[in-house]
């Protein structure tokens, strides 16, 4: 029998100990990107292993941002997950010290505070610790709340269970 990950050892092993981990320190913007990283990443994890596995599960969609749709659709603050993931993974060197950030979806920009240097634009610390995320559009949202509602709420509603693999 061949091991392999499944969406749910993924939750378990990366999108859950990574949520944990931020939360024990909800102003580390680090943690913040690790956290939303890998909550974002099951999409695709869950995707592609469905589209292999059991292509019925995920027949709804045509393309894994159709499936990226349908989870915003049933959770909006999924989008500012998925933000902050883009962000994530397309930093660039800009000018020496500095980071130019942007994102194609809500995020302008980020500012890491005790990180060493300065990046163009909008992470802030609202004064209980949490990182806010300001988006293009000038509303803020808290990144701890977002992530509550895709780990906590939206993946367990879901992911199918093991046995549908």
């Amino acid at each position: 029998m061949s091991r392999r990950t499944t969406p749910h050892a993924y939750y378990r092993h990366f999108v859950e100990p990574n949520f944990q981990d931020y939360l024990q320190s909800p102003n580390d913007v680090r943690l913040g990107f690790n956290a939303s990283l890998t909550a974002f990443q099951l999409a695709e994890v869950m995707y592609w292993f469905y589209r292999r596995n059991d292509p019925g599960v995920v027949s709804s969609w045509n393309a894994l941002r159709d499936f990226h749709s349908h989870l915003s659709g049933r959770e909006p603050l999924f989008r500012t997950i998925q933000s902050v993931a883009t962000v994530y993974t397309h930093l660039h060197l800009y000018k020496l010290s500095h980071y130019e950030i942007g994102s194609p979806g809500m995020l302008s920009g980020l500012k890491l505070a005790n990180a060493g240097f300065e990046a163009k634009a909008d992470w802030t610390e609202d004064g209980t610790g949490d990182v806010m995320v300001r988006r293009r559009n000038g509303t803020v949202a808290s990144l701890t709340q977002a992530l509550n509602a895709v780990v906590l709420s939206l993946w367990p509603s879901v992911l199918p269970s093991e046995t549908a693999a």
